[in-house]
């Protein structure tokens, strides 16, 4: 149900865009919309290779190989390995897109955020009197 005089999708469309340059800015998160397929893996290993992960763009967990032998010896220390397995992946693969794709421009990205959040701003004063004004109506009855 729409309202008279307001269009929440501006606002809508003005809050993803501060996601999606936050998310930018950050360099981490889901890869924005818009953003061409990277087809980067990060891989890493603990435990002297003992254990290994491989991660895709952005640090999704693709694989995990865990040696039986390391199972098997009943290593109580198997989950810190993984995690360091896992780690060590993340950050190749952050530190390969990095060099693919660059650094983000963080001013540029502020100058953004700022526009987007003056927007948000202006269409949330616009909402709130178009609700007065049509509250003020329907108390006129």
């Amino acid at each position: 149900m729409s309202m008279p005089g307001i269009d929440p999708s501006g606002l809508g469309r003005s809050l993803e865009e501060a996601m999606r340059l936050l998310n930018q800015a950050s360099g981490g998160g889901t890869p924005p919309a818009d953003a061409p397929p990277l087809e980067l893996f990060g891989h890493g290993s603990a435990a002297d290779g003992q254990v290994e992960a491989e991660v895709s763009a952005f640090g999704r967990l693709e694989s995990l190989v865990i040696d039986p032998r390391l199972l098997r010896a009943g290593g109580a220390d198997v989950a810190e390995f993984v995690v360091e397995a896992v780690r060590a992946a993340q950050d190749d693969e952050r530190t390969r897109r990095t060099a693919a794709v660059g650094t983000p421009d963080t001013a540029a990205l502020t100058k953004q955020l700022e526009r987007v959040s003056e927007d948000a701003y202006r269409g949330f004063n616009k909402m709130i009197g178009d609700l007065d004004a049509i509250t003020r109506r329907m108390d006129r009855g």
